[in-house]
């Protein structure tokens, strides 16, 4: 009898174990699906303003995309991203500013609705903060 519940118990742990990774694996998945698409919003600090964020998903799972700073005027002005990664649920990425060829880096977490963070550029000299919704169009 006790080997018999002894051999229950481990068949119950394996399969606990077995769904505990296929749900992580789900979950890296679904809240890769979250960030992907078009965002709007803004940014301020050492400067401040609006812009878009796309972020689009090859069928390799591997990010790219653009920020699309737009002026007073309402000119739109596409910047495509360097890098961007997507891990342990903090946004990475990095772009090069078009005016002073300086590295311009962000980060961010996924808070229901929005995507925030943090950006800096000249080395940490400007920094800020930055917020994006889901583009409704």
């Amino acid at each position: 009898m006790f080997i018999k519940v002894f051999l229950v118990s481990i068949g119950l742990l394996t399969a606990s174990f077995s769904t505990g990774r296929a749900q992580s694996t789900a979950t890296q998945t679904d809240t890769l699906s979250l960030i992907v698409g078009k965002w709007t919003g803004s940014f301020d600090g050492a400067a401040s303003g609006n812009f878009e964020l796309v972020l689009n998903q090859d069928s390799n799972r591997k990010l790219s995309g653009q920020v699309i700073m737009i002026a007073d005027d309402g000119t739109r002005h596409p910047i495509d991203l360097k890098t961007v990664a997507w891990q342990n649920g903090q946004l990475n990425a990095a772009y090069t500013d078009p005016q002073d060829g300086g590295e311009v880096t962000f980060s961010g977490k996924y808070v229901s609705p929005a995507l925030k963070g943090t950006w800096k550029s000249d080395g940490g000299q400007s920094a800020g903060t930055w917020q994006v919704a889901r583009a409704t169009r």
